[in-house]
């Protein structure tokens, strides 16, 4: 009776690294909770077990599907061990009620996670479940793609995943080590994949030292480390550098510590928003710069740009995000935290910058809906102001039409708010270390008693107007802006100043307090020309601050006093006695996906339709988006790199002998993409035979091709067998006659040779090469034209010379 052997498993290797790779990737979810290794050690456990479970039943001839099947299953009874040991029979077979208390551990990880924003405190380990099956879920896909299906390139998309999931939600992204770590070990797992493809080829190719070696041939060390660093370096360089060449924006404000100059000229330019709002505010002549043509809506308060950072020194704008789907051009989507249930209407703009007005902001009104601006203008979807991504582009003469809503902002609603989405709370809560402790002292003692946070800031916006003792002037202007200057602004001494000493200073008090608060530059109030035309002068610039109330999104407030703004929003203006009782569903609603919805028409219609979501739903649609992208990018990227391959042959082919050996170098590649063999050591007229012998008839259309094996051999294309003859004449006499003259239709016998071999392959091998060419991974053809290169000298470049006689 023999014993039955099963050996070392074929992918011992490859498994290990699949698991190693996956394990590495996801480092990157760290940040999502405070203690990381609450779910990395386990997931550590997940890779062994995946890896072990796939080498053995992948030795026994398991089918893939049937593996993976089982690794999952594996998985799932040791993590069913892990929580309900105690309500298992021997702490390993499930029971009703281990399965029950699996499921609420699951339910309870699911709740943790919409219930807490990330880093996850330590102190709720209920969180890990939910990272541990996810992260259990890539290792099994990953194992299935890499070495199930032994497609290890694809294993590239659910990796890309892990890695999108952070990047999206996450402020800090996937810190750069550990993207540069799971590429490295990627990159091994390419060349163990190079390796086992290069030792199907049916001969030893060196007797170098072995590179990943799970089936016995020795393969060339050389060959395949430059055949993965090809493939994998060129991904992770594009991944790396592709970022960088998205257009951003940053912006340094408030540039020096002084008031600024008084300007003498008659042109308004802006380029640094506060500084310059110093300038023209204080310049001897009133320029007129803008014309709004609006019967809709009133054109007060028109955005310029969004300071939305405070150093302790300036406020200044953070960088911009503005890529090329960020265009000024049609829709744009709902501004952050405006719910679905908010009532607002649709107003129309028509805006011209006159020639005396130089900007690389757009003004525009809050929020905008739809957009038309000649040139390349681009939007922050997170400050919703305008940039120029344009070199020397700006406002000069530039004529736009725009839709903005005007929200109807109820006081009640406001007080009843809920807490701010972290991706909101975080920045713009932010303030340096530097700032004295007086300033949250006195915005506490400023709004004492009061009982929300929408009070809290109508409270500021009423001290600074009226009780607090603050003067508008701008012959006395107040100091900067830094920290020393803001305790300078605030003490009881020194409260006088303009709008940007205001606006500032109340955004400050409002962060310490608690709520997001920005500062905004634009215009204040225009002159009324006739009905429906607005004209805006350079005195008329203005700084306001901007707070954050979920369901509302980001509201204008206005605390310099009425000398220079005479009014207040109205609903600043309201009773804010709100009953504690009510239910706060009623008058808050929930946030929504960041997708632009058309303006409701009344609240009851808002409510009828209102999202009962969170903003994580925006965070997953944007994940699965970018996912897709990644993944249809991967699959059509080695069809797009053959394209190139061969535009860039036949380009290069400027001699009649490159065009015949272009031609050749065409035909082996097509060859090999569609799985035929390919010897070069044997002679032209036998490498076409073998060719002609795997033509096959053009079948009448696709179905029909699907449905029969089509006739091979010569008969089948004669056409093809005739345009295969020409070829190998014309490349002979390239390589071996005295000269050579230039042969017409060469491209176009090429394309009929490479027509019948396709038609003699089956469709699996046609599909194979369209999306996944081998030409693009074979090397044997370039060493073969350097070794030709080198043994006839300029020959090649010069036919006709024959250096044998």
């Amino acid at each position: 009776m023999s014993k039955v052997h099963l050996g070392w498993p074929g992918t011992t290797s490859a498994s290990l690294l699949a698991a190693l790779t996956t394990w590495i990737a996801l480092w990157a979810w760290a940040g999502f909770v405070e203690r990381p290794s609450g779910f990395l050690v386990p997931l550590f456990g997940v890779g062994l077990l995946v890896a072990a479970t796939g080498m053995l039943l992948r030795s026994a001839r398991v089918p893939s599907l049937l593996t993976a099947l089982g690794q999952a299953g594996v998985v799932a009874l040791w993590l069913h061990h892990r929580w309900a040991e105690d309500l298992a029979l021997g702490g390993w077979i499930p029971t009703d009620e281990s399965m029950a208390r699996f499921g609420e551990v699951l339910r309870d990880s699911v709740t943790a996670a919409q219930s807490y924003a990330a880093p996850v405190s330590a102190s709720v380990p209920e969180i890990y479940p939910l990272l541990i099956v996810t992260g259990a879920a890539a290792v099994v896909l990953v194992d299935f793609i890499a070495c199930g299906l032994r497609r290890v390139p694809v294993a590239g998309l659910p990796l890309l995943a892990v890695y999108t999931a952070p990047a999206s939600i996450l402020d800090g992204g996937v810190p750069w080590w550990g993207f540069v770590a799971g590429a490295m070990s990627f990159l091994f797992l390419l060349a163990g994949d190079e390796g086992r493809r290069l030792s199907h080829w049916g001969r030893q190719i060196s007797h170098s030292d072995r590179v990943f070696d799970t089936l016995g041939t020795r393969v060339s060390t050389e060959t395949v480390r430059a055949s993965a660093r090809k493939i994998g370096l060129t991904a992770t360089g594009l991944a790396v550098l592709v970022p960088i060449f998205v257009p951003t924006f940053s912006g340094t404000l408030f540039d020096g510590s002084g008031p600024g100059g008084d300007g003498d000229g008659d042109a308004v330019a802006i380029d640094n928003p506060m500084a310059d709002l110093k300038r023209d505010l204080v310049r001897g002549r009133d320029v007129d710069v803008l014309d709004v043509y609006t019967v809709t809506g009133d054109p007060t308060y028109l955005r310029v740009s969004v300071l939305d950072s405070f150093d302790g020194e300036t406020w200044k704008p953070s960088d911009r995000e503005i890529p090329a789907e960020q265009r000024a051009e049609g829709r744009l989507p709902r501004p952050p935290g405006l719910s679905s249930g908010v009532t607002r209407r649709e107003v129309t703009f028509q805006i011209r910058a006159r020639d005396t007005f130089d900007s690389q902001w757009l003004p525009a009104p809050y929020p905008v809906s739809s957009i038309e601006a000649r040139g390349d203008w681009r939007y922050d979807t997170d400050t919703f102001d305008f940039i120029s991504a344009a070199e020397g582009q700006s406002t000069v003469g530039l004529e736009y039409d725009l839709s903005a809503l005007q929200v109807e902002a109820l006081a009640s609603t406001l007080a009843s708010s809920g807490p701010s989405p972290e991706n909101i709370f975080t920045p713009y809560t932010d303030l340096p270390d530097n700032l004295s402790d007086r300033v949250p002292r006195l915005a506490r003692e400023v709004t004492a008693g009061a009982t929300s946070r929408f009070e809290k800031a109508v409270r500021l916006q009423d001290w600074f107007r009226e009780d607090g003792g603050f003067r508008y002037s701008l012959t006395e202007r107040g100091p900067g802006n830094s920290t020393d200057d803001l305790l300078d602004f605030l003490s009881p001494d020194g409260r006088v100043g303009y709008c940007e000493q205001f606006a500032a200073s109340m955004a400050v008090m409002g962060r310490s307090l608690g709520i997001p608060s920005r500062v905004v530059v634009g215009f204040l109030r225009p002159d009324k020309v006739e009905e429906g035309h607005y004209v805006y002068s350079a005195h008329d610039l203005h700084a306001w601050p901007e707070m954050y109330f979920d369901g509302t999104g980001w509201l204008r407030f206005e605390p310099t006093p009425q000398d220079r703004a005479r009014s207040v929003p109205s609903y600043t203006n309201a009773q804010l006695g709100v009953d504690p009782t009510a239910a706060p569903s009623a008058a808050a609603p929930t946030r929504a996906p960041d997708d632009f919805d058309r303006p409701s028409p009344s609240p009851e219609a808002g409510a009828a339709g209102g999202s009962n979501g969170s903003g994580g739903i925006g965070r997953e649609l944007l994940t699965g988006l970018l996912v897709l992208l990644g993944a249809l990018g991967l699959a059509v990227l080695p069809r797009a790199a053959r394209g190139w391959v061969r535009r860039r042959r036949w380009a290069s082919a400027t001699t009649p002998a490159g065009v015949a050996e272009a031609a050749w170098a065409e035909l082996r590649a097509s060859a090999l993409d569609l799985g035929l063999g390919w010897d070069d050591s044997v002679t032209l007229r036998t490498r076409a035979r073998s060719l002609a012998a795997a033509f096959g008839a053009p079948a009448a259309d696709a179905e029909e091709r699907q449905t029969r094996s089509p006739a091979s051999g010569v008969e089948a294309a004669p056409e093809a067998a005739r345009a295969l003859e020409r070829l190998v004449r014309y490349v002979e006499r390239a390589r071996y006659a005295r000269a050579v003259e230039a042969q017409d239709g060469v491209e176009d016998d090429v394309l009929l040779v490479v027509g019948a071999l396709g038609d003699g392959a089956s469709r699996r091998r046609r599909l194979r090469a369209t999306w996944w060419p081998t030409s693009l991974f074979d090397r044997s053809s370039s060493r073969d034209a350097r070794r030709r290169r080198a043994a006839s000298g300029p020959a090649i470049g010069e036919p006709g010379v024959d250096h044998a006689v």
